[in-house]
């Protein structure tokens, strides 16, 4: 039984329509449901557009991207219709994996909104635990689940706080954004710059096929005192030419201790 307390309106929209699973997520069948409907098109200079009068709505998505993408543009101007009604919105898909943490709040909650129509906790959180290792080879079969983004879903599997996790976003010039899980101190801040050592900077700088996770000193990651003392796993993917994501993984309980002894 799911107390209806802790749903957000995302997922409570997902009950009254009696989808439980991710497979029978079906944005524009959602979005008729709301009194929008949904078209694709050329636009200029976004990837989504919503108009709205009254009680009825029009979102035109950009054709010819990835379905996944498009899901996710479909799912934010849903947001805006939930939460900013009476505004007309220009969208990119992307805009809350760039610099997501210092986007206007609108954006943030339209954000938020997605993630909890495609990735609902009531769904996404049993089998974020059921996974074996919380690397990217589990976030694209969670990804492959809910037909969501790998940048996405592993947001949300961090933000899920299932696993203690921490989230990195690099570019050439340096550290782009990170995103912890709730468990991890915050004094375990990702440097800005990448080590040598670590898979990322391969990743990033050298070799571009994947190999797997694999253990690395904390110190590569982290120059918070006492972190010579533990290792954690990092696993890294490249998402464009010019980023790459890590995922850490910490497993040493006493890193997830308020002081270290």
């Amino acid at each position: 039984m799911i107390a209806s307390s802790s749903l957000t309106k995302a997922e409570c929209k997902l009950l009254d329509l009696g989808i439980t699973e991710p497979s029978d997520i079906d944005v524009e069948a959602i979005a008729w449901v709301e009194g929008v409907r949904v078209q694709y098109g050329d636009l200029i200079g976004c990837e989504a557009r919503l108009v709205g009068y009254g009680d009825q709505g029009i979102v035109t998505i950009q054709k010819g991207f990835d379905e996944r993408r498009m899901r996710f543009s479909i799912a934010h101007e849903l947001g805006h219709w939930n939460y900013h009604r009476g505004r007309s919105f220009s969208c990119r898909a992307d805009d809350w994996v760039e610099g997501y943490s210092t986007k206007p709040i609108v954006e943030q909650e339209a954000d938020e909104y997605a993630a909890n129509l495609l990735m609902p906790a009531f769904m996404f959180n049993p089998l974020a635990r059921a996974i074996k290792r919380p690397t990217f080879d589990s976030v694209i079969d969670l990804a492959a689940q809910f037909n969501t983004s790998l940048t996405a879903t592993t947001i949300r599997l961090v933000e899920s706080n299932t696993w203690p996790l921490i989230l990195v976003s690099h570019t050439a010039q340096g550290r782009a954004w990170f995103k912890r899980s709730k468990d991890v101190p915050d004094r375990w801040f990702p440097q800005k710059d990448l080590d040598s050592d670590s898979i990322a900077f391969d990743r990033l700088f050298g070799n571009q096929e994947r190999i797997r996770a694999q253990k690395i000193g904390a110190e590569a990651w982290f120059d918070s005192r006492g972190a010579e003392r533990f290792d954690i796993v990092e696993d890294a993917i490249r998402i464009s030419s010019s980023q790459v994501l890590t995922l850490l993984w910490i497993e040493d309980i006493e890193m997830l201790e308020d002081k270290i002894r």
